[in-house]
């Protein structure tokens, strides 16, 4: 238990460290290139942060006979990123992000998350909608990528080292993603050695434990006052998580799913409906508004672990 408990604090400092450097690359990335920090925040951030789950989901999907694995990973991650994440990000700073953001990554996020609701609403996954899923996310990457080629204001520096800004940053954020798996491996560890449920394990420190990458570059963000960078993380994984995370799990999968998903696929679109329209109605998250996505959190935990 000793080790576990030095593992879990060696790896809570590595993840605040790298999240902070991982943040503030990819702004000098944006500074440097001339694009918007959502933009970095949606494509870099976003992807980084989604990694674990591409990669858990798609090894569960290929050693099991379901993928019931992958579809709750997805559905967990997407909430807690609207929730959990976002509310965090609000309680440190008000997040104002430009009405742009709302239009184009926003509103892709929505439709991202409506086409996997639909496909998956029968409780299957046929490769052919695994390749939809896919194709999807492609072509929702090109449009946030086209929509800011041009950006409306010039860079401030010379692109010199943008190369190096770039590798630091992904380095950054690899540590981040391998810190977070060891602390929560760490902190499992620790529960299970003083007696904690299995389930009251699952339900509070793996669920959180599966969002602390997106948790961490955040808090990194809210701290340097990056709120567009915030927003474009969350939309941006979420995104990930809902056609990469389960496009992948389906192709590598047998694509079956014996629990039924409406439950929880029907909690995760309103959250992400109710989130994206009262954020776009103001174009602003308050400290209001992350009392009370924090709030919604725990219940929808309790809803997700009931069903």
């Amino acid at each position: 238990m000793f080790l576990s408990l030095l593992l879990s604090v060696g790896a809570l400092i590595f993840l605040v460290l790298a999240a902070d450097r991982a943040v503030g690359e990819a702004e000098s990335v944006a500074d440097k290139v001339g694009l918007s920090p959502v933009v970095v925040g949606a494509l870099i951030i976003g992807l980084g942060t989604s990694l674990p789950e591409m990669v858990v989901s798609g090894i569960a999907a290929f050693q099991r006979e379901t993928i019931d694995l992958a579809i709750g990973n997805f559905v967990g991650s997407n909430a807690a990123n609207l929730t959990l994440v976002l509310g965090t990000g609000s309680v440190i700073t008000t997040i104002r992000p430009n009405r742009s953001v709302f239009r184009t990554e926003g509103l892709l996020m929505l439709l991202a998350t409506v086409l996997v609701t639909v496909i998956l609403w029968d409780s299957r996954l046929a490769l052919w909608e695994s390749v939809i899923l896919l194709v999807a996310m492609v072509a929702g990457a090109a449009v946030i990528a086209k929509g800011n080629s041009q950006p409306s204001f010039e860079p401030t520096r010379t692109k010199e080292g943008v190369a190096k800004s770039v590798l630091t940053a992904v380095a950054a954020l690899t540590v981040v993603v391998v810190s977070a798996q060891v602390l929560v491996i760490s902190v499992v560890d620790i529960a299970e050695e003083i007696g904690v449920s299995e389930a009251f394990i699952g339900l509070t420190i793996v669920a959180i434990g599966t969002s602390l990458p997106e948790l961490a570059t955040t808090v990194a963000a809210a701290r340097q006052g990056s709120v567009d960078l915030i927003v474009g993380n969350i939309f941006g994984s979420n995104i990930f998580n809902s056609l990469a995370v389960v496009g992948i799990a389906g192709v590598v999968g047998t694509g079956r799913i014996d629990s039924d998903p409406t439950t929880s696929l029907a909690v995760m679109l309103a959250v992400t409906a109710v989130a994206l329209i009262a954020g776009a109605l103001r174009s602003e998250y308050s400290k209001t508004d992350g009392l009370v996505l924090l709030a919604v959190y725990p219940i929808i935990l309790l809803l997700g672990h009931s069903g």
